[in-house]
């Protein structure tokens, strides 16, 4: 099971060096963390994050070169890439116009969460910055919120983490619906099946629903139909 991360990993090996007991071929960081210390380094942040969500007591895919380079070295494992982030994936971008580092050595993070189709949920590392960082990212620049320096080239796919597929449907945040099933809910009951609720968020297949703004449950939205008011 997918668990986001959250805070800034401690004496975990999969953020240490090998010469230091670690899994981990990256540089150190800088400023170097003492408990994880190839960070502060977005590269071997990523490196460990992607390995601690596969689950091995080992790194094996050694992504170890400039950020923007990533792409390149995951092609030469067989890993998959995606045009949009995937959960658990490396999100890759490029700095300057070429690959060479010469103009910029680019950036990667991992996608901890898929919000909706334009906002994401994600974990960093900064060489000469910080060591961890959660950030909540939209794509209304076209760079997944990094500066007009970068630009976003790809997402090295998890090969440990499940698409979720995708689900379909006419509903949409301000609707009028009705519960379509008594189903369990809270080890009881959803008696009020009978009444209307209006959609206050959706969240992929779940949608909040409530009264006059006073949420009442989150419920799949195969249990749900819209209502002509």
């Amino acid at each position: 099971m997918f668990t986001m991360r959250t805070t800034k990993p401690k004496n975990n090996k999969y953020y240490i060096r090998k010469a230091n007991g670690g899994y981990s071929d990256a540089i150190k960081g800088n400023p170097t963390d003492p408990t994880a210390n190839v960070l502060a380094n977005c590269v071997g942040y990523a490196n460990g994050r992607f390995a601690e969500i596969i689950g091995k007591k080992k790194i094996e895919y050694q992504l170890v070169c400039n950020a923007e380079n990533f792409i390149t070295k995951a092609k030469a494992y067989g890993l998959k890439i995606s045009k949009k982030p995937t959960l658990g994936g490396i999100m890759v971008w490029q700095k300057g116009k070429t690959l060479s580092g010469n103009d910029g050595a680019g950036h990667v993070c991992i996608v901890e969460k898929i919000i909706d189709d334009n906002t994401i949920y994600t974990s960093e590392s900064g060489y000469k910055a910080k060591a961890f960082w959660n950030s909540t990212r939209t794509n209304n620049n076209g760079r997944w919120g990094q500066a007009s320096s970068y630009k976003f080239i790809g997402c090295i796919v998890n090969p440990a983490v499940k698409e979720e597929k995708k689900v379909t449907t006419s509903i949409k945040v301000g609707d009028t619906v009705k519960v379509t099933t008594p189903i369990t809910w809270s080890g009881g009951r959803f008696h009020l099946y009978y009444k209307t609720y209006t959609v206050m968020k959706l969240d992929g297949s779940r949608a909040v629903i409530g009264k006059n703004g006073v949420v009442t449950a989150a419920i799949n939205v195969k249990y749900l139909k819209k209502v002509n008011k």
